[in-house]
């Protein structure tokens, strides 16, 4: 099918051809980009006969967004879990769960599973649940919650027994398991043990889950993204990742999931990630729907919960710098593994001590075999110094930012971090200003997957309430923004040359505004709506009528 888009007021993200206002679409590719007469001319050597006219009617028409990295199966099984986003103090927490716990049905053969608190906005007690809090809810039954950043969780009584924490992998993680102390578990696990306790949960068939994620594609589309970049890994019963990659790769093929999906794989241990490269679990693998683009691993912790490793102690607790997920040797490593195999590694790193160690280990193996050139990156890559940031530069390193962060993190950065550091992180601005590929992304369900959220965030450097500025020397304009969330997410999973703008030759993926983003107040950012949403030039989401 053949589609005219006119009187279109379109931001290309294409330097070359920065504005335009017509634009011809040819099956799944734009044809042409330009004026209207280029597009006449361009309609004239198609000849075909049944050609579409779309009016936008003067809407803006951006790239569609592409968020570069999130959990979107995780996502998708928030809808079967209770939501503790927002909850204010632990009673109230308590009597969320308590009020859903009455529709819990014990035969699913499923857990009792809530997630998205922060203690740091309790207002009676600022501390992490234990399982004597959550046995308050039922000590019958398995519960467990997780905190908002995902690397906290709480079991209660009935959950710690069915969870064997004597196992020889589960031992091999103890230290992240908090006791009390008479030396008993508390209920509150972190980091590997809780991933590799997430891994165990009873969980929805694949093919449920796959289903899942294709029903959900819609909560995506209505927010006008079109690719995200996905961490599954931990989310899937165990041992079906790959089952799951290959009945997506089905689906995309029969046009069911539309949203282009890029798997960052998870790996703990070095075995695992070999055996997937033999297998042809790489880069290689998938279709111009979903393929798996990176390895990715996880350095440390979150600054919330205050398990970022740091290179000096926390300045609101000296007793602690944060947790490591590997050694230097373990992480160089891993690294190396996906350097050999041409595959980005992108880590996880959050604390200045996380992220110096994965400079190191991504210097060695680019050392050891310069003739490979993967695009290895870090995720989040919060707390750094000016040193540090040049370091991405001369190693080429992609940076992996989520904007919506500052939202919270600048009302604990400087007691978490002290003045010098806090005053040299979340430094996007200058990522941009030194050439750093800095693609936005949002790790939800962490945070929301509204990029306009993000856009918002990183333009005025507020809070969502409008607290701040922090670091308002670091805000970018609305258009390297919105470049950030398109073109720089197509670097991100290699796909520069065929999405992320609106460009001849490239896929007709792209969103259209019901105001001009690039012309409203900045307060404004956060309540833009897409009125439609394009994949391959199919319309996937109509807001209303234009």
């Amino acid at each position: 099918m053949v589609q005219w888009i006119t009187n279109a007021n379109i931001a290309t993200m294409d330097a070359d051809n920065p504005r335009a206002g017509s634009a011809v679409v040819n099956g799944k590719y734009f044809a042409y980009v330009g004026d209207e007469t280029g597009a006449k001319a361009c309609l004239e050597s198609l000849k075909d006969p049944a050609v579409q006219t779309v009016d936008f009617q003067g809407k803006l028409m951006i790239p569609g967004f592409n968020d570069s990295h999130m959990h979107y199966l995780h996502y998708v099984k928030t809808k079967i879990h209770v939501d503790l986003v927002g909850t204010s103090s632990m009673a109230e927490l308590i009597g969320r769960m308590r009020e859903s716990y009455r529709s819990y049905d014990p035969g699913s053969g499923l857990w009792f599973v809530g997630e998205g608190w922060n203690q740091d906005y309790f207002e009676d007690e600022k501390r992490f649940p234990t399982r004597r809090d959550l046995d308050k809810i039922t000590t019958e039954h398995p519960v467990m919650i997780q905190r908002a950043c995902g690397h906290i969780g709480c079991l209660n009584s009935k959950a710690l027994e069915l969870f064997d924490m004597s196992t020889k992998e589960a031992v091999e993680y103890g230290k992240y398991a908090e006791t009390d102390e008479a030396g008993d578990y508390t209920g509150v696990i972190k980091e590997n043990l809780f991933d590799y306790f997430k891994s165990k949960l009873p969980a929805p068939s694949v093919e449920t889950l796959t289903d899942m994620m294709i029903e959900y594609q819609k909560d995506m589309f209505e927010a006008g993204i079109t690719s995200v970049q996905s961490d599954e890994y931990n989310y899937v019963p165990e041992g079906f990742f790959f089952t799951l990659q290959e009945l997506l790769c089905i689906a995309a093929e029969e046009r069911r999931l539309k949203l282009r999906l890029s798997s960052q794989a998870l790996y703990f241990k070095p075995e695992a990630l070999e055996h997937a490269f033999n297998k042809g679990y790489d880069h290689t693998f998938g279709n111009d729907t979903l393929h798996i683009s990176a390895t990715k691993l996880l350095a440390d912790g979150s600054l919330g919960a205050r398990t970022a490793y740091m290179r000096q102690p926390y300045a609101d607790d000296p007793s602690t710098r944060g947790l490591l997920m590997f050694s230097q040797e373990e992480l160089d490593k891993m690294v190396a593994i996906s350097h050999r195999n041409n595959t980005p590694a992108i880590i996880h790193a959050i604390g200045d001590g996380a992220i110096q160690m994965c400079l190191d280990a991504i210097e060695r193996a680019q050392k050891a075999m310069p003739y490979l050139k993967p695009r290895h990156g870090i995720v989040h890559c919060q707390v750094t110094d000016k040193a540090m940031i040049r370091r991405f530069k001369e190693l080429d390193v992609v940076a992996y930012i989520q904007p919506v962060f500052i939202d919270y993190d600048m009302n604990i950065i400087y007691d978490r971090v002290g003045r010098d550091l806090a005053e040299s992180s979340y430094a996007w601005k200058e990522y941009k200003e030194l050439g750093i590929h800095h693609p936005f992304g949002t790790d939800c369900p962490v945070e929301s997957f509204n990029p306009f959220l993000g856009i918002y965030c990183a333009v005025t450097r507020k809070g969502l309430h409008g607290n701040g500025p922090y670091l308002p020397e670091q805000a970018m304009s609305v258009e390297d923004a919105v470049y950030a969330y398109t073109a720089e997410g197509a670097y991100a999973s290699g796909h520069e040359h065929v999405k992320g703008k609106i460009r001849a030759g490239m896929l007709a993926d792209f969103a259209v505004l019901d105001r001009d983003l690039f012309h409203v107040s900045p307060e404004e950012i956060k309540d833009v709506k897409v009125e439609r949403t394009y994949v391959g030039g199919e319309c996937v989401f109509v807001r209303q009528a234009i």
